[in-house]
């Protein structure tokens, strides 16, 4: 069947508004999406979708999980009438998918009694989520870890303890200083900036995220009000600066007084830059664990960044018993961008709808059961949202949430006194990140099979709802007008979008085994053996990585995890080497399998006398050469076998993920030419593996822009 393209005729953007946009409810505009998976007898996803009978009819898109964007049109059928699932048997073990549904759906509104027929509005819903059988483990390299420089001392307990807990889940841990800065300060904001990207640059990219602690300068900039109130106009917190490691972010233009909240005051040269969107899109998740000027709660600011690096590590560690769902507490309806919607959309793909509901945040969350998820909105002030409650009820009531997502006036502009998205991580005894979702909508998805809140983070500060006239990749609600179809979204890019907490966090905490030792050694003329013994404890699967002496970044040897406990590498190499075993443990949510990863051995190797494949006792091992690298559309390779072999060629992205495969019967010796590609593919590096009879060698291909 030919590809469907919805009946888009023109595509408006709303922007803020002080009377309801959509006229539906929340839920009525999210398809609350869940996955079932199966291997035999064959490969297949089926998503589930909640039961609505305004429904019409449903498109579905999907994409590789990495992929930049879904593609134009939708996939090759439409499921019609009041279907709830619809099953995918052209996917792949090992693979994650992403897939967006929109669903068709009316409403009656009145009825023409000249024409006697009733009277409708037209809607879509949208929904979102990440599935996969056996998918690979979201990738771990390096998590920098700042705190301001006077909280080094007090808190070294907790850092050492947080830095355990990450090397634990196979991240690296970087620690350092820097200033503190209790008022703005553009100079220490800019060493901050430059001590981020200088790691991000000498460590190749390899970082997953920032975690700021403590009193770690605020960058602010724009000239904004997202809450859409005049008097909160200018310049409000940005720390997603510190990750737009390209972005250039000027200080020259914006002139903005405000007399009543002088903090968002944005004047020329002052160190408050200019621009109210990223540069560009962010590269780094940073996430802030801050409790500076937080009076409404007895404990002290040292003590209360004690108390969250305890219960930091207390979730980490499998500690709370939690309910994969989450309570949604709404308080505004139908008005606005129906910012609720955020949470029934996201919501469900960790426990499927049946796991959500609507309830009371402070009542349904006193425990003793902790949901994963809470969300509450209402008219706000800086430290309280309306029907929700205040930062002091949160210095003195229990909420058991992890994650917990709210949205009113005011209080997203974080860097307050006693403000409530930093009061809600201060709280005991749970909740550990916190975020401003309703302008705009955040997409949490990815954390359903094993991503991490500030991945999620990042996905929504970088997302656009429309580009040129097309849907981006994320879209929040859309009605259908006289002219074509409107988006209601507000605050898209903006640079109020942050994360307080831990970046690092995710929604399944179960501890991997790890395995004793490692054995590394030679294995003439050209390989090195490695092996290792099952542990006691969670682990079904292995990933094995390698780094050459001097070498900051692993490179994965493994596409997929393997489930013996041996491998052996094909190595060109004159001195040191290090291998690195991580146990993988396949876990299962409301989305779909995925393998989770934890703390990898290592062993080391001196390969002086493994003779190089160029030599004459190595004429077995397959030789490539490729360019051009960095590769930019395609990628040339040229392979020199020594004798006739069945050859199969590779190309695995950072996450393990096969990208391209091809397969040759009996290739003649001699040199062949073989092309691959890369135009589609996503900036970063690639491990290409070619397999020729027994042997294996591998090359590091990068794509770029």
């Amino acid at each position: 069947m030919r590809p469907l393209i919805l009946p888009v005729f023109a595509l408006f953007l709303y922007v803020l508004s002080p009377t309801p946009l959509l006229g539906q409810q929340p839920k009525d505009m999210t398809v609350m999406l869940s996955a079932s998976v199966a291997e035999q007898p064959n490969p297949r996803i089926t998503l589930h979708w909640n039961t609505d009978a305004n429904q019409q009819r449903v498109y579905i898109w999907r994409k590789l999980k990495e992929a930049a964007a879904f593609p134009g049109a939708a996939m090759d059928s439409v499921i019609a009438g009041s279907a709830t699932q619809w099953a995918d048997v052209t996917v792949k073990r090992g693979i994650a998918y992403e897939y967006r549904l929109l669903r068709y759906s009316r409403t009656q509104t009145g009825y023409d009694s000249v024409n006697k027929v009733p009277i409708y509005k037209y809607f879509y819903a949208t929904g979102y989520i990440v599935s996969g059988i056996a998918a690979p483990p979201s990738p771990r390299e390096r998590m920098l870890v700042l705190a301001d420089s006077t909280m080094l001392g007090p808190l070294q307990a907790g850092l050492a303890l947080l830095k355990q807990d990450l090397e634990n889940e196979g991240w690296e841990v970087t620690t350092l200083g820097t200033p503190r800065a209790e008022s703005f300060n553009g100079a220490k904001v800019n060493v901050v900036r430059d001590l981020i990207k200088g790691e991000w640059l000498a460590g190749q990219k390899d970082l997953g995220g920032v975690i700021l602690i403590g009193r770690v300068p605020v960058p602010y900039s724009g000239n904004i009000a997202p809450d859409g109130h005049p008097d909160h106009m200018g310049a409000w917190p940005a720390d997603g600066i510190y990750g737009d490691i390209d972005g250039t972010y000027s200080d020259n233009f914006v002139n903005v007084k405000n007399a009543g909240r002088p903090a968002n005051e944005n004047l020329l040269a002052d160190g408050k830059y200019d621009p109210g969107q990223w540069s560009t899109d962010i590269d780094i998740p940073i996430g802030r664990i801050d409790f500076f000027d937080m009076p409404v709660f007895a404990k002290s600011e040292t003590e209360l960044l004690q108390a969250y690096l305890q219960k930091n590590h207390d979730y980490r560690t499998n500690l709370w018993n939690v309910t994969m769902g989450g309570i949604i507490d709404d308080n505004f309806g139908t008005y606005g961008e129906l910012f609720a919607a955020s949470a029934w959309r996201s919501f469900s793909v960790f426990g499927s709808d049946t796991a959500v509901r609507a309830g009371d945040f402070f009542t349904d969350l006193a425990g003793p059961t902790t949901m994963l998820l809470g969300y509450g909105c209402g008219g706000g002030t800086d430290n309280s949202a309306d029907g929700i409650g205040s930062s002091a009820d949160l210095a003195t009531k229990p909420v058991h949430a992890v994650f917990a997502m709210l949205f009113g006036s005011y209080f997203g502009d974080w860097n307050t006194q006693n403000n409530l998205l930093r009061s809600a991580i201060a709280t005991q005894p749970r909740v550990l990140a916190s975020g401003w979702s309703g302008r705009p909508h955040w997409y949490l998805h990815h954390m359903a099979l094993g991503e991490t809140i500030g991945y999620s983070t990042r996905i929504s500060q970088n997302n656009r709802p429309i580009v040129g006239n097309n849907f981006g990749n994320y879209v929040p609600n859309i009605t259908v007008g006289t002219t074509g179809l409107n988006v209601a979204s507000a605050g898209d890019r903006s640079v109020h979008i942050a994360l307080m907490g831990d970046p690092s966090l995710r929604a399944v905490t179960k501890p991997v085994a790890v395995i004793a030792s490692v054995t590394a050694q030679t294995d003439y003329p050209n390989k090195v053996l490695l092996s290792w013994s099952k542990p006691a404890g969670d682990a079904q699967a292995y990933l094995v990585y390698r780094k050459l002496n001097g070498a900051r970044k692993w490179t994965p040897l493994t596409a997929d995890p393997i489930v013996i406990t041996t491998f052996k590498d094909s190595l060109v190499n004159q001195g040191s080497v290090q291998y690195m075993v991580r146990c993988c443990a396949l876990r299962s949510t409301a989305s779909g399998t995925f393998y989770d990863m934890g703390k990898g051995r290592i062993a080391s190797v001196t390969t002086t006398d493994v003779a190089d494949e160029r030599g004459n006792n190595n004429l077995d091992v397959p030789r490539m050469d490729v360019g051009p690298n960095p590769a930019f559309a395609d990628v040339n390779i040229t392979l020199s076998l020594a004798t006739s072999s069945d050859v199969h060629l590779e190309l695995v992205n950072i996450t393990g993920t096969i990208v391209w495969t091809h397969h040759a019967s009996m290739l003649s010796a001699g040199q062949h030419q073989i092309a691959v590609d890369v135009s589609s593919m996503p900036i970063g590096r690639y491990v290409l593996r070619c397999s020729a009879g027994d042997t294996t060698s591998a090359k590091l291909v990068t794509v770029a822009r």
